[in-house]
């Protein structure tokens, strides 16, 4: 029998099916269920339900905030570990770093910051915990220039497979630490407290925005395919296409951009590339920049993504043409549910290179769909909006980004072949039992 001083769900447990919902902020039943969940309260929790685990021929999935739009962390046959009590933090201002659990949410810890003069590449949404968040990567505010949230993780401590507690850093563990800044779900440990690098808030910080009607389709994503390139990296250039932009006007284009900048000639310069946009005239909204405390950016973020929903949910990473992308553009217009299901077109624009790690896909635009209902009588007409738009746009795609995977309706390439060589080795050396499960699925190494 499993003891452990936190709390312990069985899947007979009257109380089991509610418990198990909590952990999802994709309401779409996923049908898989783990024989029990445990909510640990400190290290030693772990330790016990892992080697429990191991004793019993159960696996294991951890889950932070619970925002796997696949729900990877559902897997029949396991132990489910939710980390959502690991949700404290320790800022140190003098030496520029913080530490984490992670159950902490991104937006909280962001905010906190922000208060103090202080800054770290969190995600975009209100809700998301680190958890899953840093270890998939890690798309950020002001991304663009500060990298992935994952190159500003400068230790982890992680529970392995065979219940050791250990530090990984580039100097200890390098293997794991390597892993752990990429695998994602598929990550064969369970981290107690991330260690990260903090920077200095920027000095000016807000949005501008251009909203299109969708008859301009076809020149808003020339002009952003274009523009791309030559976007300062001050701006987090993006465009969200749904069948009501701003909540208000109508199936539309928002062209948005955040903007974190560090002096006033830095913000200038990326007010500029809206400011003389070739298409601004036919924008039926120009929003100027409004400088915006980082609260209230999430607040504008979180209209895209609202609660209680089902989600269906799938992307690629492209470099291909806009004469070929365009015909799927006006498809997926053409085809978009009812808001808030919308898509989302980043012009990313990837530096040359990047710290040596797991991650390792992406390209200069990322494009994602987001089919989203309320009624689950609506599923079977939109569920799988998405994963077949992008398949049929596969030809066009490098991969995908593990932050909007559908691995669970659609296999895709999600690292390069020699790191998910890699990542095999290092998964075999360090949980050869295969303790933790992995992705829900992966693609075949092209050796």
């Amino acid at each position: 029998m499993l003891k452990i001083k936190g709390k312990l769900s069985k899947k007979s447990d009257s109380g089991f099916e509610k418990a198990i919902f909590s952990t999802l902020f994709n309401q779409h039943d996923p049908g898989r269920r783990p024989e029990m969940m445990v909510e640990p309260q400190d290290v030693d929790d772990i330790i016990a339900t892992v080697r429990y685990a191991q004793a019993n021929g159960l696996k294991i999935s951890v889950c932070s905030g619970g925002h796997s739009w696949s729900a990877n962390h559902l897997r029949e046959g396991s132990i489910l570990i939710n980390m959502k009590g690991f949700n404290r933090y320790a800022i140190d201002h003098a030496a520029m770093t913080a530490t984490a659990g992670p159950g902490v949410g991104g937006s909280v810890l962001l905010g906190e910051l922000f208060n103090r003069g202080l800054f770290f590449p969190a995600g975009h949404c209100k809700g998301v915990c680190i958890g899953g968040y840093l270890l998939q990567g890690g798309f950020a505010w002001n991304g663009r220039k500060l990298g992935l949230a994952c190159e500003s993780v400068i230790g982890l401590d992680i529970v392995t497979a065979n219940g050791d507690y250990v530090f990984a850093s580039p100097h200890e563990n390098a293997d794991l630490y390597w892993a752990a800044r990429g695998a994602g779900a598929g990550f064969f440990g369970v981290v107690t407290c991330f260690h990260l690098q903090l920077y200095p808030k920027p000095k000016y910080y807000g949005m501008m925005a251009h909203v299109f009607s969708n008859k301009h389709l076809e020149h808003v994503f020339r002009w952003a395919h274009e523009v791309g390139p030559n976007v300062p990296t001050a701006v987090e250039f993006q465009l969200l296409m749904s069948q009501n932009a701003l909540n208000l006007l109508g199936p539309g284009i928002e062209a948005v951009a955040p903007i974190f900048a560090d002096s006033k000639d830095e913000l200038n310069e990326a007010k500029a590339f809206l400011q003389n946009s070739p298409i601004k005239s036919k924008a039926t909204l120009r929003v100027p920049f409004v400088p915006l405390h980082i609260k209230h950016m999430y607040r504008l973020t979180m209209t895209h993504y609202p609660y209680q929903h089902h989600w269906g949910v799938d992307n690629m990473w492209t470099s291909a043409p806009i004469d070929e992308l365009m015909p799927h553009l006006k498809t997926i217009a053409a085809t978009m549910p009812p808001p808030p299901a919308h898509l989302l077109w980043l012009n990313w624009q990837p530096p040359q290179r990047r710290s040596e790690m797991a991650f390792s896909m992406e390209d200069k635009v990322y494009i994602a769909l987001y089919g989203a209902w309320k009624n689950p009588a609506n599923t079977p007409q939109y569920e799988s909006w998405a994963p077949e738009l992008m398949r049929k746009m596969e030809p066009l795609a490098r991969g995908i980004q593990l932050a909007d995977e559908g691995l669970h309706k659609r296999t895709a390439r999600f690292v390069s072949d020699a790191h998910l060589q890699k990542l095999d080795q290092i998964r075999w050396q360090h949980d050869p039992e295969g303790l933790f499960n992995p992705w829900h699925s992966r693609p075949r190494l092209e050796l």
